[in-house]
C-alpha cells in the first residue's frame, strides 16, 4: 500500500521526472537517502516504471497528430494487430477500447500527406483491419498525469 508520502512523491516526479532527491526530500521533511529509499521501493513494487523526457515534436516539424479508430473485420486479431501497429513508428499510442471501434491509436505525422501515407501504406494494410476512422487533432489543450 501507498502512503501519504509515497503519494507525494509520486506526484512530484509525475510532474518532474528529474527532480532532485534533495528538492523531494525538502518537499516531503525527508532526507535525500530516505527518498531515494522509497523511490527505489517503488521501482522494485512497479509502480515506477521509467522517466522520460517530453519532446516537442511539433517543434521538430511533426505538425499533424490524429486518433484514428481500427475496425476489426474479425474477432480475436487484437493481439496480432497492436504487435503490427507497434512496428510503425509513427503510431506512438494503441489502446484497446469498447465501442464502435476495437483500437484508439495516437499517430503523430509530419503533415497530411505523411498521415495519408501512415494510413494507406501502413495501417490499413494490417491483415484484420476493415477499416479506420481518423480524426486529426487541431490542437492539444493539455496533457498531465493522474494525482494521487
Amino acid at each position: 500500500m501507498l502512503d501519504v508520502t509515497d503519494k507525494k512523491i509520486l506526484n512530484i516526479l509525475s510532474k518532474d521526472a528529474r527532480a532532485p532527491l534533495k528538492q523531494i526530500g525538502n518537499e516531503c521533511n525527508m532526507s535525500p537517502t530516505a527518498v531515494h529509499l522509497r523511490v527505489k521501493k517503488l521501482e522494485e513494487q512497479k509502480i515506477i516504471t521509467g522517466s522520460k523526457s517530453i519532446i516537442d515534436t511539433y517543434l521538430l516539424g511533426y505538425q499533424t497528430q490524429s486518433f484514428i479508430g481500427i475496425y476489426f473485420n474479425k474477432a480475436n486479431i487484437y493481439r496480432k494487430v497492436s504487435q503490427a501497429l507497434y512496428e510503425i513508428d509513427e503510431v506512438v499510442e494503441c489502446n484497446y477500447t469498447t465501442g464502435n471501434f476495437s483500437l484508439l491509436v495516437k499517430v503523430i505525422c509530419k503533415d497530411n500527406k505523411h498521415l495519408t501515407e501512415v494510413l494507406s501504406n501502413k495501417i490499413q494494410t494490417i491483415d484484420g483491419v476493415a477499416r479506420t476512422e481518423t480524426f486529426i487533432c487541431l490542437e492539444q489543450t493539455f496533457t498531465r498525469e493522474i494525482e494521487f
